[in-house]
Formats: C-alpha cells, structure tokens, sequence
C-alpha cells in the first residue's frame, strides 16, 4: 500500500533502508546504561502492546517522568520501531520513553486507534512512572492521536508534541491525499480532529510542521496555533517535508529543540550517582 503520510517516496527506496540502519545504529549507541522492557502488554490484540526505555538508575521518589511516543502511518501502517533510536536519548535524559503499536485500519476502524492510545497511556500511568509529568510525542497520524489524547485527558498530559499532524480531517479528506475511508466514517471527521475538540484548559502544545509538506499542510498546524494561541507554540521548518528530514541540518536542529522544549516541561531530576535518593523538581 503507498500510504504518503509516512513513506519516503518510492524513488527512493535507498534512502528508507538507510534511515531504517541509521536508526538501529543510533538506537545502539544510544542505549548504553539503558534498560529496555519490549512487549509490555496494555490489552489482548497482538498490536497492544509498548515498549519502554529506562534509565538504568535510581529513580526520583514519585517516579521517572515519562512520555508516549505513537507512530504515522495514516492510521493503517507503521510501527513503534521508528522510535529506536528517539526513545533512548530520552531515557538518557532521566524521562522514560514508552514505544507504541495499535490497531491499525483498515482491519480496526476507527476509534479503535485512539481508545489504544488511551489504554497505552493508562498502562503506563500502571508503571513506576510520575503521573504529574506524562508527555505525548507523535507524528502525522500519531500526532493526531497524540493531540486527541492530551485535548481529552488534560489533567493525564502534562505537554505534547505533534509533528506533522493533521487537525482538521474534513479538510484533510478533501486535499485527497490519504484514503481515509478505509479508517473513518465520513461523519465521524469532525469528531476526530483535534482542531475542533473544546478542552477547557488544553497542556501546552508544541506543533511542528514542513512548510513545504505535500501529505498535510502546514495549514493544519497554523489553524491549530491559532485555535490555542496561549496555549501551543508552532515551529515551522523551512522547505520541510512531510517526514521532517528534509533539509536535513534544519530538520535535526528542530528535532533536538523539540527534545529540550519536552525535558523542559516535565523537569526531570538531575543526573547522579545510582545510590543517591534524588527529588523531581518543583516547577
């Protein structure tokens, strides 16, 4: 299936391989001193299932901060592999990272794909994790899911981040990129765009788009922005993609900012010797 909202363009098959190994490479470095807890289960569908990074150290008193990480792929394909290598720099960063797979369509309509957003992120309130400092983290369609998520359960999602997320899926069924009949029933777009979801205080949201992306207009994200004003931050990368790889230096920078704007919101505790006891900031 060519699904845009997460494939590198068919021509370049080369390139995916590559960013697959980068990916694994980097995950390897990167995991050094870092406990990894794969197959954690939150319900009976073989897809239900997280995968958590740790750092191996003494955790604050009322837990890791932690934060969900939940793929694109339109909602039909992707899986939490595209974490490997993002989900150890946060553990090394003091915040546990939680990988997710879900149902996908067009086999599991929607909502099935966000009440397994929902399950994931009470599973890992079910951890040793800080309940106060829960961030969401996801791309295309898992930015979608990452935004109804927080705009739902405000007092569970301290931040989240979207990168390339659609907002408004009625507009994005009429740009005619995505087949989203084989996940939604036509009245159930407006339901499932953030974008007209009415939270009474929404976490702060950081939205992340390629002002060149072809799949979903940086429109979705300015609509967003200007829906939540006070409440979001919209970084815009120039000339970016869809996938946010493209320009690579730009992409890389906005990506490491994205990782600093979270650590800022849950202030984990330092970094110390394994034997200390250590208390989570106050913010």
């Amino acid at each position: 299936m060519q699904n845009p909202l997460v494939r590198v363009p068919a021509a370049l098959p080369v390139l995916e391989r590559a960013n697959a190994l980068r990916r694994r490479v980097e995950a390897r470095l990167r995991s050094f001193d870092v406990m990894d807890w794969p197959g954690v289960r939150y319900g009976d569908a073989p897809e239900q299932v997280i995968r958590m990074w740790e750092l191996n150290d003494l955790a604050p008193r009322d837990g890791w901060p932690a934060v969900l990480l939940i793929h694109g792929g339109g909602w039909v394909e992707g899986d939490l592999s595209a974490f490997e290598s993002l989900a150890p720099r946060f553990a090394r960063r003091g915040i546990a990272a939680a990988a997710m797979n879900y149902r996908l369509g067009p086999v599991a309509r929607w909502p099935a794909q966000l009440k397994d957003a929902h399950a994931a992120l009470d599973r890992l309130l079910a951890t040793q994790v800080d309940p106060e400092r829960i961030a969401v983290w996801g791309h295309s369609a898992g930015g979608q899911l990452a935004l109804m998520l927080a705009l739902q359960r405000p007092e569970d999602v301290r931040c989240v981040v979207a990168l390339g997320a659609p907002t408004d899926l009625e507009l994005l069924a009429r740009h005619g990129t995505e087949r989203l009949d084989l996940v939604f029933d036509d009245d159930q777009l407006a339901a499932a765009s953030p974008l007209h979801l009415r939270p009474p205080a929404p976490p702060p949201m950081l939205l992340i788009h390629g002002e060149a992306d072809p799949v979903v207009p940086v429109g979705h994200a300015r609509a967003m922005h200007a829906r939540w004003p006070q409440a979001s931050e919209l970084w815009e990368l120039p000339d970016g993609d869809h996938g946010l790889r493209w320009p690579p230096v730009g992409a890389l920078r906005l990506r490491r900012a994205a990782i600093a704007w979270v650590e800022r919101q849950l202030a984990p505790a330092p970094r110390g010797s394994k034997w200390k006891r250590r208390k989570k900031a106050d913010r």
